[in-house]
């Protein structure tokens, strides 16, 4: 017989069950799955405390206690691991597992430019990282604190129980999933994996499996592009003026009269399109798509290549006789995002004004002075007033969502900071935190405004007004971006103002439409080697094909949208998405994200011709 800490291990049991279950519990909708994925949380949880108990039985008794101690430590980091995993689930639809590997994976100048993004202080990060680095030694201290309180009440068992609990969790939980596992659907499924300790099941639902016969395709080289631009003999009689905004995280639904009047009323003399559409859930991505008008998923091609041009349409502009100046209030190096959109060395750029926010300088600041700077530099240099490209990237609306300290927020109450932590299960605080989130909008509006009312000859340039994503409180059950592909996380406002044209409704466009829209506008065609459609040309089948963010690596999971249905797919070779002969359809979905069945047929039928742009031999 032998004694065991039960206390510690209990603990660590309990924590990570409840952790577990608040997870699950806290899921959107799928109701009828919660119990299964209850039971099968609590089993791993079980199995896992078992496994840790038999493997510090035989450290404590065969090997030095300085090894068995350092055991502790690494059980107490590895419940605290899952504390955090519990934290990024609700947040990112993530796993610290994943966040792990895309930090190791990625380099050290993109790490920091992650933490600078995240809005949390430099220092505060400093200390977050000390804290780690003593955890087992807090680990250990904890356990001889539950070893103290419970030292005159041991609990001794048998060597054999161990074993035998470990293989009878592991029994149970094969047993539930060959009875439940047929009755998850596909979606589900994938929801609420994550909300599991070790991310897996011992079976998978079925789902769809297509089978293709060529991997997707490929975008066209650098030197195919740069051919494709030097060879174009296209030429302009006009160069009016084109300003682009990029406005972060700016959700479609919350352009209304009470939050954003001037923005609303711009959306009211722009094109008419039913359904606005950003190309991934996160920026840089996002803003591949954009600028490049390239399907989001081929960014991390374009980076390994090391792609030196930049975006061809801006390139194909410049030869046009453009100029292009970048007024810019966001971090814009993010995973080489400077060289991918302007070149190398940014040649592309006539002119380059950066306005960078942190902690002390809020980005409500440094959005007005990229605005202010931009209209003075028009009003007092003539030669500006035509034949220019202004793109200007504001970041009020970025979480910690922000606005000037003299600026009166119209949206009470508003939390104060965004406590993640608090907003897990407090609907009030989920509304101030979006009130905040509104008092942002409502002042990027207004600088727009500004804009409006200070550029000279408006009535005669473009202007293009987007967002880089969206932006969800737990509407899906998930906090700011990059977690699943929703409505609220993708929905953005595409609003284009083109001089002396009017348009029929258009059903859908997306970020990729909007260059090869300009550059219809001024020439009549569309570059071959923009992969997104103009909205001057009428098309019953438009789609926009949308990526799920996975840091910088390759965006493996994505979803093609027809503006009525969706369909979210996974390439299943991840590690290399552009050799994948076979997609996994994860789940089909209404506009509004409510599932739908379907099989291969109704899936050819809603999807055929987007399936076919991405792989033409199919």
């Amino acid at each position: 017989m032998r004694r065991i800490n039960y206390l510690y291990f209990c603990i660590y049991f309990i924590l990570l069950s409840l952790m577990c279950a608040s997870s699950i519990f806290t899921k959107y909708s799928f109701n009828g799955s919660r119990f299964f994925f209850l039971m099968y949380a609590i089993g791993q949880a079980a199995l896992e405390t078992c496994l840790l108990i038999l493997i510090g039985y035989c450290l404590q008794y065969f090997t030095h206690k300085k090894v068995f101690a350092t055991f502790i430590g690494i059980t107490f980091v590895l419940l605290v691991f899952h504390l955090f995993d519990f934290i990024l689930e609700r947040l990112i639809g993530g796993s610290i597992w994943d966040t792990l590997g895309n930090i190791l994976s990625d380099t050290f100048g993109n790490f920091l430019f992650l933490l600078e993004a995240s809005g949390i202080p430099l220092w505060n990060w400093v200390i977050f990282f000390l804290f780690l680095a003593f955890l087992p030694i807090f680990g250990i201290l904890f356990y001889k604190l539950t070893e103290a309180v419970i030292n005159r009440k041991y609990f001794s068992f048998s060597t054999e129980v161990l074993p035998i609990s470990a293989f009878c969790v592991i029994s149970g939980l094969v047993f539930w999933d060959i009875s439940a596992s047929k009755l998850v659907h596909p979606n589900t499924y994938h929801e609420f994996i994550q909300c599991l300790p070790w991310k897996f099941t011992f079976l998978y639902p079925k789902s769809i499996l297509m089978n293709l016969r060529d991997p997707p395709l490929k975008p066209p080289s650098e030197k195919q592009t740069i051919d494709a631009i030097v060879q174009n003999d296209l030429s302009l009689t006009t160069h009016p003026n084109i300003y682009l905004f990029v406005i972060e995280s700016l959700r479609d639904d919350f352009i209304t009269e009470d939050v954003a009047p001037n923005l609303f009323s711009f959306k009211n003399a722009s094109v008419p399109i039913a359904t606005t559409l950003s190309n991934a859930n996160g920026s840089h991505l996002s803003w591949y798509s954009l600028f490049h008008s390239q399907f989001s998923h081929h960014w991390h091609l374009a980076q390994e290549q090391n792609w030196s041009l930049g975006s061809a349409p801006l390139a194909f502009l410049k030869k046009m006789g453009y100029q292009i100046h970048l007024y810019t209030s966001a971090q814009l190096g993010y995973f080489g995002l400077e060289r991918l959109l302007f070149g190398q060395d940014q040649y592309l750029l006539n002119s380059n004004h950066k306005f960078h926010h942190h902690s002390t300088l809020p980005a409500a600041l440094t959005d007005a002075t990229a605005i202010q700077t931009m209209v003075h530099d028009v009003q007092e240099n003539r030669s500006l007033q035509e034949g220019q490209i202004f793109l200007t990237f504001l970041d009020s609306t970025h979480f910690n969502y922000s606005w000037p300290k003299n600026w009166k927020p119209k949206f009470i109450p508003f939390a104060k900071t965004i406590s993640y932590f608090g907003a897990f299960f407090s609907k009030e605080r989920i509304h101030k935190i979006k009130n905040r989130y509104r008092n942002a909008v409502n002042y990027i509006d207004h600088l727009f405004g500004e804009f409006l009312q200070n550029i000279p000859n408006k009535e005669h340039a473009i202007i293009i007004v987007t967002g880089d994503h969206g932006e969800e409180f737990f509407e899906k059950g998930h906090l700011l971006h990059s977690s699943h592909i929703v409505k609220e996380q993708t929905s953005i406002p595409i609003l284009m103002y083109f001089e002396g044209k009017t348009f029929e409704r258009k059903k859908l466009a997306s970020q990729m439409d909007v260059f090869p829209s300009i550059i219809d506008y001024l020439t009549g065609k569309v570059p071959t080697f923009c992969r997104g459609e103009s909205i001057f040309h009428k098309k019953a089948d438009s789609f926009a094909f949308i990526s799920r963010v996975n840091a910088g690596r390759s965006p493996y999971e994505f979803c093609i949208h027809n503006g009525q249905y969706k369909m979210i797919g996974q390439f299943a070779n991840r590690t290399n998405i552009l050799d994948s002969k076979s997609l996994r359809i994860v789940s089909l979905q209404t506009f509004d994200d409510v599932n739908v069945e379907g099989n291969t047929r109704w899936i050819q039928k809603e999807f055929g011709m987007a399936l076919k742009h991405l792989f033409p031999n199919e």
